[in-house]
């Protein structure tokens, strides 16, 4: 007979129990809310591995760790809503409800504010997208920890018809540097995304 000691009070187990144990007990060690994960370490949910960048009020704000595609151009102009890079992440926001249930992807709002501070293309409600230049410059330091050896896009316009540039559109270098390119120019596409912390991911 196994036991085990509760409180200094031995317990005696069978072998079925014993078994029993083992398992849940390896249940538990594989099994890991998305809470537990600290800033930047690795998360892998269904195929797709991302970073933590923030945890509040039971959310996890995640950026895939890598590119979704390596060269995509950006759309037809500089405006995300409806573009292609906006339709890829459309498309990878379904293959995560599809894994994780449509109720642990969280909308979001993504302000599409263009980067000399134009509001003309305002804001749309997404369940995966780019990162906007802000959360770009509010997350650089922990997605400095994760750098890609590509060039990738974010959400934000260079600025808008107003000022007479709907072509160019804010992109991230190897080096982490901020910059931009025309919107047929390819580049990487890498989702940002909320989920429900209390989900629960395989290590």
């Amino acid at each position: 007979m196994n036991h085990i000691e509760i409180n200094g009070i031995k317990i005696e187990l069978n072998e079925a129990q014993t078994k029993q144990l083992a398992e849940s007990f390896a249940l538990d060690c594989k099994q890991k809310r998305l809470a537990d994960y600290s800033k930047s370490e690795a998360v892998r949910i269904g195929e797709s591995e991302f970073i933590v960048l923030e945890q509040e009020n039971g959310r996890t704000y995640l950026l895939l760790k890598g590119l979704l595609t390596e060269s995509t151009e950006f759309g037809t102009n500089n405006y995300y809503d409806g573009s292609n890079v906006d339709e890829i992440c459309n498309d990878f926001a379904v293959e995560l409800m599809n894994a994780v249930g449509e109720e642990n992807v969280l909308p979001f709002t993504v302000d599409l504010t263009a980067n000399d501070g134009l509001k003309c293309y305002g804001t749309i409600e997404r369940r995966a997208a780019l990162l906007t230049a802000e959360q770009y410059r509010k997350y650089v330091y922990i997605i400095d920890e994760q750098k890609l050896d590509k060039w990738w896009w974010l959400a934000t316009p260079f600025s808008t018809a107003k000022h007479n540039d709907t072509e160019c559109a804010l992109c991230v270098s190897p080096d982490g540097i901020m910059s931009y390119y025309g919107f047929n120019n390819s580049v990487g596409v890498r989702p940002f995304c909320i989920l429900n912390s209390n989900i629960f991911v395989s290590d």
